[in-house]
């Protein structure tokens, strides 16, 4: 006798353009394109993305719907990264999913940070401390104006660490949070917040070295401090 078959149900094919939706948010999501930052043409996302412009003006279209560009015709248009702004309310609503992202990321990226300790090259070495050196600088001005350029340079440096991982399912599961942050708490900060640099340089310091508890450790404090920075936004 057939053991039990778990339920299947039916496989629906997905539309191109909500692929080159989910590429595009992404990318959004990741920093790529932060605010003010315009998104390659339609011809040219069309033959990056091997799809037709009609493909890609459907996802742009649904990006604008989620108020996350702008599209603007003519010869000095485009389509723009809106800057993201909501109130501490919606980040009230959204505060359970936040909690299982820093949960998720204190799974992994202590780990990531463990294991690029032990596996860096020197070129690697050289790559974090350029990425932690823009950090420093961002962090000096705290200007409004800097958040997007923050989120970009904020991204580069943790997705640097699980690339000297060398381990795939790492590196995918942090670009995975570091993308899922961005709706929970990226568009409720205007401003850089006063912990959001804390521990980066320990962490860089501690993956130079090659001391790979230490590195751990300072992760550990960096993403539990992104938790304390978010409470207190909800505090004021």
């Amino acid at each position: 006798m057939l053991g039990h078959m778990p339920p299947l149900g039916p496989v629906a094919s997905v539309p191109a353009h909500e692929l080159v939706l989910d590429q595009l948010r992404r990318s959004i999501h990741l920093g790529h394109f932060g605010a003010g930052a315009k998104l390659p043409p339609e011809r040219e996302l069309a033959s990056q993305l091997n799809v037709s412009r009609t493909t890609v003006r459907e996802a742009v279209r649904l990006l604008e719907t989620e108020g996350l560009v702008e599209i603007r015709r003519g010869s000095a248009g485009g389509i723009t990264v809106l800057q993201q702004r909501h109130r501490p309310a919606d980040l009230r609503r959204r505060l359970s999913e936040f909690e299982e992202i820093i949960d998720f990321r204190l799974a992994v990226e202590p780990m990531a940070a463990r294991l690029a300790a032990e596996r860096r090259a020197q070129a690697d070495a050289v790559a974090l401390t350029r990425a932690l050196r823009r950090l420093t600088e961002l962090a000096a001005t705290g200007a409004e104006g800097a958040v997007s350029d923050w989120v970009s340079a904020d991204r580069e440096f943790h997705l640097l660490i699980a690339q000297f991982a060398e381990n795939e399912w790492l590196a995918r599961a942090v670009e995975d949070a570091r993308a899922a942050m961005f709706l929970p708490i990226g568009a409720v900060w205007g401003r850089l917040e006063r912990r959001a640099h804390d521990m980066h340089t320990e962490i860089h310091d501690a993956i130079v070295d090659r001391d790979g508890p230490r590195a751990a450790e300072a992760m550990t404090a960096h993403v539990e401090a992104t938790r304390a920075d978010i409470h207190a936004v909800l505090a004021r």
